[in-house]
């Protein structure tokens, strides 16, 4: 909902017919592409930059228990239940993949091969999950998590123009 409200905030204060392209990074991807899915987003967004986002919070929180070689079936109830009492809020109330399913904006999903915190296979179901005509999944060859755009900072750029002139250009 922050990220609606910055929408709001630019269309309001900074220009009203301001072409928007929401982007993030892992948990930010996240953020942009939960927003995407909202129903009462303006026409102003006109695309999306999901650079290694995760599918879901219960997703990327079981499998960093995993990762840390505990029961994530066991443990995933707790982290659950302390984001409700400490953050006020229910982990398992959206998530990226569910949103997705429902946006219309052009999406392109970014990832790098050797990520070892998102696994690449949560781009790669968000990407199939986007009901967005316009969609691209791109891979960086070499890239851990984040690191997309500085390991392949050229083919992301041209990536980037090619997906988004003719939308900017319109």
């Amino acid at each position: 909902r922050d990220c609606r409200r910055w929408i709001d905030y630019v269309l309001n204060n900074i220009n009203k017919d301001a072409k928007i392209i929401l982007s993030g990074v892992s948990m930010g991807a996240a953020t942009a592409m939960i927003t995407s899915g909202f129903e009462d987003l303006p026409k102003n967004i006109i695309g999306i930059i999901a650079d290694c986002g995760y599918t879901s919070a219960k997703d990327i929180i079981k499998k960093v228990i995993r990762d840390m070689k505990l029961p994530a079936n066991i443990l995933y109830p707790f982290a659950k239940l302390g984001a409700k009492i400490f953050g006020g809020f229910d982990i398992d109330e959206t998530s990226p993949i569910e949103q997705v399913k429902k946006s219309k904006i052009p999406t392109i999903f970014v990832h790098g091969d050797t990520d070892a915190f998102v696994p690449m296979e949560m781009s790669e179901r968000n990407y199939a999950a986007c009901s967005a005509e316009n969609k691209k999944y791109v891979i960086i060859k070499g890239a851990g998590h984040g690191l997309a755009f500085p390991v392949g900072r050229d083919g992301y750029l041209k990536e980037l123009r090619t997906f988004f002139d003719p939308i900017i250009n319109k």
